[in-house]
């Protein structure tokens, strides 16, 4: 078996970067994973979903955001956020969680609505833990893209919500493909 060992790899003439396809190409993060103040936002029933979401009814407030400019058109943004929720009312009919989009239109929406219905799980208040949204996009695009991290609460009608988190944070990387 033969070993390559090198100091650095330069491309030399092409100016495109050298690109190993699953290897992290760039990363970039937003978070305020020690945050001292509890963001506080109000949710109402009603509504139809947006941000590319799957779901309607939900009330949303934006965690974190980030630019990304890919270098590649066949590369992916590999994109995890998490949200340290914390104690909120015991609210009938509400549930809470987080999606992540791109340039709010195309969001990774992979929770329903955890711990619903908040009343179910406390009479009074109760601490919630962490949660987090984890995904890809392929943008097929080397314009900047603006990446978000959006917690929401969801109720049902007549009741309204609010909902509280305590730190945030967002994580991208490009890959290549």
């Amino acid at each position: 078996m033969s070993k390559l060992f090198v100091d650095d790899i330069v491309e030399k003439t092409s100016n495109h970067g050298v690109v190993i396809p699953g290897h992290v190409i760039q990363f970039k993060q937003a978070n305020a994973q020690n945050a001292t103040n509890i963001t506080t936002f109000n949710g109402s029933s009603g509504g139809t979903a947006i941000y590319g979401a799957n779901l309607g009814g939900r009330t949303y407030v934006e965690a974190q955001s980030l630019t990304i400019t890919p270098t590649s058109t066949s590369s992916i943004l590999y994109c995890f956020g998490i949200v340290g929720w914390t104690s909120m009312p015991a609210t009938a009919t509400m549930g809470h969680g987080q999606i992540i989009t791109l340039n709010d239109t195309t969001a990774i929406d992979n929770v329903d609505f955890p711990h619903y219905a908040h009343n179910y799980i406390a009479s009074l208040q109760y601490y919630y833990p962490p949660t987090f949204a984890v995904g890809t996009f392929s943008p097929a695009s080397t314009s900047a893209q603006t990446i978000r991290l959006r917690p929401f609460v969801y109720v049902e009608s007549p009741n309204t919500a609010v909902g509280n988190f305590k730190g945030s944070a967002l994580f991208v990387q490009e890959i290549a493909q």
